[in-house]
């Protein structure tokens, strides 16, 4: 007999239901001694079966090698395996600060790297190749790191998540720190990389670094709007994190029953999201979306000789992503997925 059939016999037998071809353990034998044919049988590979809303509709989640993308503000990381196993300690703040470290040098190494690469060498063809590169980087970082931090990786988030997730404000300025220096440590490999070619770009378009026609290079470090006034680089760079929220907040709410059956999927449309922007918003503002991103090259064109011009208009790249991160993920959480429903 074909073990289908076998599991669907024992199913019968033993009263467990069967759903989407795995067999679900139902609440009621909960607790209760298995029978020899699912100590036989269903015992050889358990599935962890997590209830993400109220509807009966239950969906198999594979063994402990396979955990849900979190994003929610520090891992609380427990073993997926079921019937009583131990409770895996949560990573310390040392750990997660690491990680976030790690991640946000990723994101702009890479990002920041293909932007240098196109400025200085001319080795990228039009705005969507930038923008793809991106995607790829976000999409690394978060999936390197979203298991032991949640994958901040960007301080806007970070205060969203604290304001409307409860993320712990005590490990807010931590996550800070981490997510700077990670971006911080990524300018300055950018800038040994790259130094030679901005040494020639420079040279050949006659900027003197620190004047005002120098923001040509130091653009490939902070960003610059391109629009009339800061208003309305405001307005773009508060709306542009702002969909980033939702989109973050959406994706990793429990309601969300896509994303739950499906957590792979959240790394890559997260980073798509980001090129989507970038390819919207970059020729207004450069598309900055994360405070650590913008500040931390800022921080090191200022110490390799970019003076006043590496700080212009800053703080429009760090005020206007904290505003829209919190509207964008209070649209997703308080709104969307409202808790009355």
């Amino acid at each position: 007999m074909r073990l289908p059939s076998l599991l669907l016999l024992g199913s019968i037998l033993s009263g467990t239901s069967i759903s989407n071809g795995f067999a679900i353990e139902p609440k009621s034998l909960i607790g209760r001694t298995p029978s020899n044919y699912r100590h036989k049988f269903l015992n050889q590979k358990r599935f962890d079966v997590k209830e993400v809303s109220r509807s009966s509709n239950a969906h198999p989640v594979s063994s402990s090698s396979d955990r849900f993308t979190r994003l929610s503000g520090g891992a609380k990381a427990k073993s997926d395996a079921i019937n009583g196993e131990a409770e895996k300690k949560p990573p310390t703040l040392i750990k997660e600060m690491i990680a976030e470290f790690i991640g946000t040098f990723l994101i702009v190494q890479i990002g920041c790297g293909t932007v240098c690469s196109a400025i200085f060498k001319s080795a990228q063809t039009g705005l969507w190749q930038i923008a793809a590169v991106w995607s790829i980087a976000v999409t690394l970082a978060i999936s390197t790191t979203a298991a032991i931090s949640g994958a901040h990786l960007n301080p806007a988030i970070t205060v969203a998540l604290a304001l409307l997730r409860g993320f712990a404000w005590g490990k807010v300025l931590p996550f800070f720190v981490a997510q700077l220096g990670g971006a911080v440590a990524a300018a300055g490999v950018n800038m040994v990389l790259f130094q030679e070619a901005i040494t020639s770009f420079e040279a050949t378009n006659n900027i003197v670094r620190g004047t005002a026609e120098s923001i040509q290079s130091a653009s490939a470090f902070g960003e610059y709007w391109s629009v009339a006034s800061w208003p309305a680089a405001f307005t773009a760079e508060a709306y542009g994190t702002a969909v980033l929220a939702f989109v973050i907040f959406a994706l990793t709410n429990p309601k969300n029953e896509t994303t739950a059956r499906y957590p792979f999927l959240v790394p890559p449309l997260i980073g798509a999201t980001v090129g989507a922007l970038i390819s919207v918003i970059a020729p207004l503002t450069q598309a900055g979306f994360n405070p650590a991103r913008d500040f931390g090259p800022r921080i090191v064109a200022l110490l390799c000789g970019w003076k006043s011009i590496a700080m212009q208009g800053w703080w429009v790249y760090v005020v206007a992503p904290v505003i829209g991160a919190v509207l964008g993920g209070f649209v997703a959480e308080k709104v969307l997925y409202s808790s009355d429903d």
